[in-house]
């Protein structure tokens, strides 16, 4: 016998059955925690695409026609001190992950040490790279390699499909397709010849609303194939004046929707690249605006 808390007593066996109840109490909220703990493990990836400072360099100003002018400026301006900036102010908006624009590690800029440093103040930022924005070539893919990046998403560069696929499974370095001209998901597959375990699609969702094209049809219809994203938002079909993820005519909200509905279990790299303002303005919101979606 047991005395109670109320001055009675309990036999042996009420006592072990009250102590088993609390103790599978106790495992049980244990492993609701846990449980919890590993579905924060799960959430996806949200990226900070470093080609939305592709106007940085002139004050914030550019038009999109010279893209090619600012990317050469950026490959210019962007040393070690430049990187830091970058990566602490991504960093004070509350991303974790970036996917980094080629003009931010560019292979005339980059050897193998200087990666390591890029790779450092990364890590001293809290970021994870977790994409590379730009085309496949030979030095592209060591880049990722150095700085442990799993893909390029970007254009071919000249390659066909087989050259492609050659060496992505050379470097074991993955390569996805982003749309920009292409009007539907045909369009965008026979770019790489119908996809394979190294060649996939990257749905930019703006350039979709750009061409006028249904988004979540497009991402439905390469299913399996899509294996990296840039969530952008237009205003409206037939030019690319990018606005806030939910207020263009890009459908994102729906594109978010289509990417569970075919499994997709990748990062989602919020991209703007805006041509009259300063992104990082817009960058909190955004970032809260894709995690309350996904």
């Amino acid at each position: 016998m047991r005395p109670r808390s109320d001055g009675g007593t309990i036999h042996r066996r009420e006592f072990l059955v009250r102590s088993a109840a609390g103790a599978f109490s106790v495992a049980g909220a244990f492993e609701t925690a846990r449980s919890g703990l590993a579905a924060l493990d799960r959430r996806p990836d949200i990226a900070f695409n470093t080609a939305n400072l592709v106007a940085r360099v002139t004050g914030y100003r550019f038009e999109l026609r010279r893209w090619m002018e600012q990317h050469a400026r950026t490959v210019a301006a962007t040393d070690a001190e430049e990187w830091r900036a970058i990566c602490n102010e991504i960093a004070a908006t509350g991303f974790k992950a970036v996917e980094i624009w080629e003009a931010h590690a560019s292979p005339e800029r980059l050897d193998q040490a200087k990666a390591r440093e890029w790779k450092q103040i990364l890590r001293e930022a809290g970021l994870k790279p977790v994409a590379y924005a730009g085309r496949l070539s030979r030095d592209t893919v060591r880049i990722c390699q150095w700085l442990e990046i799993p893909h390029v998403d970007g254009g071919l560069a000249g390659l066909n499909p087989e050259q492609a696929t050659a060496l992505c499974r050379e470097s074991g370095i993955g390569f996805n397709l982003e749309n920009h001209p292409e009007k539907s998901a045909q369009e965008i597959l026979d770019k790489i010849a119908g996809g394979n375990e190294w060649l996939g699609v990257c749905i930019d969702t703006g350039w979709l609303g750009t061409q006028g094209v249904s988004g979540p049809d497009v991402i439905r219809a390469c299913g399996p194939l899509v294996r990296h994203n840039h969530i952008k938002d237009v205003r409206r079909a037939g030019a690319h004046e990018t606005c806030l993820l939910g207020e263009g005519s890009a459908q994102v909200e729906e594109c978010l929707k289509a990417f569970r509905e075919i499994g997709y279990a990748g990062a989602y790299s919020w991209e703007d690249e805006p041509e009259d303002r300063n992104p990082f303005d817009s960058a909190v919101r955004n970032r809260q605006w894709i995690e309350q979606r996904v």
